[in-house]
């Protein structure tokens, strides 16, 4: 049944959702979208939207909002772009976590592979009331963020370093880290699960990963080789570098003082069952710094001033 039999006088009369279901779901442009009347969507109709430089997008119900699934394909055959499409497509994954942490109103991030075809999908959720042409809007301006800041995520190396024991219940302590971080969007990196190169020190392993990564976040409940690491890392590599640390415990008393002399330092101090808590003002913190100062470099330095 053809979308414009329903059609009349610019404006879709009657029982036009039958046109969805009969079609299974036969994608229509954005002039047709244009004609609806979207708060009166039915639960049970998906509308499929296909148009020239627009995501492919299916617009459903749920309750009082509107939930527009965004897809990106990617063929790996045809793909050209500096990043594999492997990358990339994982990249826009982390990038509608990471959103979706700012306050966006993204969902479900989802990623699928299959053979050359990649799949990147999210929600964008919007109110039952909004207007055709706003949705529209938002769609496209939702689908150019994610590409932008999984642009930005890989040529940034948006990543995190952590340090801290690695052995028994403190690994655990580290996996918690990990998990909560990559909840967030970042690549993480446990320096002990990545692989060693021969004719490199342990402090050259975990500067080369340091000076990749965007901030170094060390649990510094419990002694032990981190406690050798921190120098290198915070003191002459000059990294973003949030230390979590238990309250009323901590492996030494030797950086405290660092914390006050240094900006680019910072020290969180956490109740035991609160550590993801504590994940949380620790990267609130970094991010925040690094931006504050990457303005001042860009006020400050001549050849950075745009």
């Amino acid at each position: 049944m053809a979308f414009d039999e329903f059609e009349e006088e610019n404006e879709i009369v009657g029982d036009e959702w039958e046109a969805f279901r009969d079609d299974d779901g036969e994608p229509i442009n954005l002039e047709h979208l244009a004609k609806l009347d979207l708060s009166r969507l039915p639960d049970d109709v998906a509308v499929s939207i296909m148009d020239d430089y627009f995501p492919e997008t299916i617009v459903t119900r749920d309750g009082e909002s509107l939930v527009c699934e965004i897809s990106e394909h990617l063929y790996t055959k045809y793909w050209e772009h500096k990043f594999s499409a492997y990358a990339f497509a994982e990249a826009m994954e982390r990038a509608v976590k990471r959103l979706t942490h700012e306050g966006h109103p993204f969902a479900h991030p989802l990623l699928d592979t299959e053979d050359v075809h990649i799949f990147v999908r999210w929600q964008l959720l919007l109110p039952l009331t909004t207007a055709p042409e706003v949705l529209a809007s938002a769609i496209k301006a939702a689908f150019d963020l994610v590409w932008q800041r999984a642009d930005a995520i890989l040529e940034n190396s948006d990543s995190v370093l952590i340090l801290g024991k690695d052995t028994g219940a403190a690994l655990d302590r580290l996996k918690r880290i990990e998990s909560k971080l990559q909840d967030r969007g970042y690549y993480t990196y446990i320096i002990k699960e990545q692989p060693d190169k021969a004719g490199e020190s342990v402090v050259q392993k975990v500067m080369r990963y340091a000076l990749s990564s965007k901030f170094v976040l060390i649990e510094n409940t419990e002694a032990s080789g981190h406690l050798y690491e921190i120098p290198h890392v915070a003191k002459a590599a000059e990294c973003v570098t949030v230390v979590l640390q238990e309250e009323g415990h901590g492996a030494t008393w030797m950086f405290e003082d660092a914390y006050a002399k240094h900006k680019h330092w910072h020290k969180v101090e956490y109740a035991g069952d609160a550590l993801e808590a504590a994940v949380e003002e620790a990267v609130a913190w970094a991010e925040g710094f690094a931006s504050e100062f990457s303005h001042h470099q860009i006020g400050t330095l001549p050849w950075l001033k745009r």
